[in-house]
């Protein structure tokens, strides 16, 4: 098991390599071959089918949650029924998602006309009819594959994970050079979901050995987790709130241009996500394992700062890299018509930082069911969030929607959070901080100096901006290394280069 979990971190950074590659090399290429404005209106029509995913209430951590305590404490039939019941309420909240869509689709004119053109809503009706089918075969697919992860098996899952990275983008090119454009994109998207849900079916059926058994569950227990889903439902609906209602409504007010230059800044948000997941993610279940076992505040403690420090490292990098060649990077990377991203991204991350940095804290509080009062702070927070943001968003444009989010982030994932991390979980959050601000010291250095060298030196080329982030990067792994990292962290990047240059000596 606890080589899965090694090799399931090890997959997942991979993956999330191949994936931030991919999105460098392959959405240049897109949207040059989409044109901004039919860009902007596949993410928008994106962000509107998102909400769809509402309609799962929660239940996809429910699934983990309970898999995994029946798992700890070995009780194979209770797992196996959970497994029925979820399968089942899952089918029906797939035909839910197709009915919720086609109402969708025919009204996207009284809800779009003022900031889109008849052309564009009449391709966004096409392009939420063939979203909404990805959405509902994704429900399905989503037990089978929370199942996976319950059972541990980091392996499988990352290299499916890893497949679909690759074949997604492949597919869309094709679409994209056949002539197909936004059409075709939602199309492919579909066949590539299609696929994954028979290879998960089996891998759960023939190599796990595990058949959902249709029982009806005691009435306590569905009462048990509605009550915890309930509030993880309230959370999904704020992340929606967060990371889609602002193209929503810049589609609504300001029209497809304005959604696609905000995408493109949300993208490397997207990026230090899933940097930032990818460790938190394996550990669900692990977590959940512990909770169940009444493990120590100490313990959870230590856990909740080793986890932070290695993700911290991560994605200081990339944000304090980004912050000082990022202006380059997207003039180069996606044209002079995307200038205002770069401020979008930055407005946006570094707030994030602290919620990313500590969102094994959620995954704690998640498996001791005690995460009510962030979804509701969270809602509040969100619903500001959109308040501020249809407001500003007249006046402001893009930039106005960025900072409203900004803001928001800071008070409801930063300051309130860690409050209740604090006097509720039990956390000792001081110390995360006290270990978290000593390691702070050498991205500033490097971002301020990078910042500098900026002013001085025009980055106009894709060869003095790679000298340039190679430079960097070397600079800040051995100032962290020297500086910052401990003994642990030191053996974690040590130990690799060590066998790595053994096998270039044997």
């Amino acid at each position: 098991m606890k080589n899965q979990l090694k090799i399931g971190v090890i997959l997942s950074y991979v993956t999330m390599a191949i994936q931030n590659i991919i999105a460098i090399v392959y959405t240049p290429v897109m949207l040059r071959l989409l044109g901004q404005s039919e860009y902007g209106l596949y993410q928008l029509v994106y962000s509107v089918v998102s909400y769809l995913g509402l309609l799962s209430f929660g239940f996809g951590s429910t699934i983990i949650r309970y898999i995994s305590k029946y798992r700890a404490e070995k009780d194979k039939k209770s797992e196996e029924k959970a497994f029925g019941f979820f399968l089942i309420l899952y089918c029906v909240l797939a035909l839910l998602v197709l009915l919720c869509g086609a109402i969708i689709a025919n009204n996207v004119e009284a809800i779009f006309q003022k900031g889109l053109s008849a052309n564009e809503l009449k391709k966004m009706k096409v392009l939420v009819m063939i979203m909404t089918f990805n959405s509902a075969l994704s429900f399905p697919n989503s037990v089978f594959s929370s199942m996976i992860t319950a059972n541990e098996k980091y392996i499988f899952r990352k290299l499916v994970d890893m497949f679909s990275t690759v074949l997604a983008p492949l597919a869309n090119l094709v679409a994209l050079y056949l002539g197909y454009a936004s059409v075709g994109m939602a199309t492919a998207a579909t066949v590539v979901q299609f696929l994954m849900l028979p290879v998960n079916i089996y891998y759960c059926l023939r190599k796990l050995h595990i058949k959902p058994v249709i029982e009806k569950l005691p009435i306590a227990l569905i009462k048990e987790m509605l009550g915890f889903s309930v509030f993880v439902f309230i959370g999904s609906i704020v992340d929606m709130l967060f990371w889609a209602t602002d193209k929503v409504i810049l589609g609504m007010l300001s029209g497809s241009v304005a959604v696609a230059i905000y995408n493109v800044g949300g993208t490397f948000n997207n990026m230090v996500m899933n940097l930032s997941t990818s460790i938190s993610g394996v550990l669900t279940p692990r977590v959940t394992g512990m909770v169940v076992k009444d493990a120590s505040k100490d313990e959870l403690t230590n856990l909740f700062i080793r986890v932070g420090r290695l993700q911290f490292i991560v994605i200081a990098l990339i944000v304090s890299g980004f912050t000082a060649f990022g202006q380059a990077f997207i003039t180069l990377w996606a044209g002079k018509d995307y200038h205002d991203a770069y401020w979008v991204a930055i407005l946006t991350m570094f707030p994030l930082c602290v919620p990313l940095i500590q969102n094994i804290g959620l995954t704690i509080v998640t498996a001791q069911n005690k995460h009510q009062f962030r979804s509701i702070i969270y809602m509040i927070i969100a619903i500001l969030n959109v308040v501020t943001t249809y407001i500003a968003v007249p006046y402001c444009g893009i930039l106005g929607a960025a900072t409203c989010s900004c803001f928001a982030y800071i008070l409801g994932q930063g300051i309130v959070m860690n409050i209740y991390y604090y006097k509720v979980t039990g956390l000792d959050i001081p110390l995360f901080w006290k270990n978290i601000l000593k390691m702070a010291i050498v991205p500033g250095i490097m971002m301020f100096s990078g910042l500098l060298i900026n002013r001085i030196y025009e980055i106009d080329n894709w060869i003095i901006f790679l000298i340039g982030i190679i430079v960097f990067t070397g600079i800040y792994i051995v100032l962290m290394y020297e500086v910052s990292f401990n003994e642990y962290e030191r053996s974690i990047f040590r130990e690799p280069l060590k066998r790595i240059i053994k096998r270039i000596k044997g």
